[in-house]
């Protein structure tokens, strides 16, 4: 790899723009390989951190929401499913869905996996809901008059 400043070409930068770069941007320029396996090194190295890192960035980028604003509804609704009221905490995370609305993003509260995916899988429609609730119920009725 060339290694002299007038290789600026090579790069795709004017020889204006490779100047204005630091020592350390030519060199990530220069070997993207070298800087990745590095990087990745040093997230296997600091795995935790990485975890716990990249989840405040989901929080806030996806939801809008904090930490502490997790923990707080976590706490307001006594560590259960908003829905189900089950607390085990299941999926991929091993930690509450944050359910939202898809149309306006607004945050709605705290959900198992399994409830979270249902509500997503009927669209996320009241109507559908309240028809799904209608089926089941006639369905029950009509299995407890077969036993009677």
């Amino acid at each position: 790899m060339p290694k002299k400043i007038e290789d600026w070409g090579i790069y795709g930068y004017s020889e204006n723009e490779w100047k204005l770069l630091t020592k350390s941007q030519r060199y990530k320029i220069r070997h993207p390989n070298k800087v990745l396996e590095a990087v990745k090194a040093w997230q296997i190295a600091n795995k935790e951190y990485c975890k716990t890192r990249q989840r405040k960035y989901w929080l806030r980028d996806k939801y809008g929401i904090t930490e502490e604003e997790y923990n707080a509804m976590f706490t307001a609704q006594n560590g259960k499913c908003a829905i189900c009221l089950s607390d085990t905490e299941t999926g991929k995370w091993k930690r509450f869905c944050v359910d939202h609305c898809h149309t306006t993003g607004r945050v709605r509260g705290l959900l198992c996996n399994e409830c979270n995916r249902g509500i997503g899988l009927l669209k996320d429609n009241p109507t559908i809901l309240t028809n799904a609730v209608k089926y089941l119920t006639k369905e029950e009725n009509e299995q407890r008059k077969s036993t009677e």
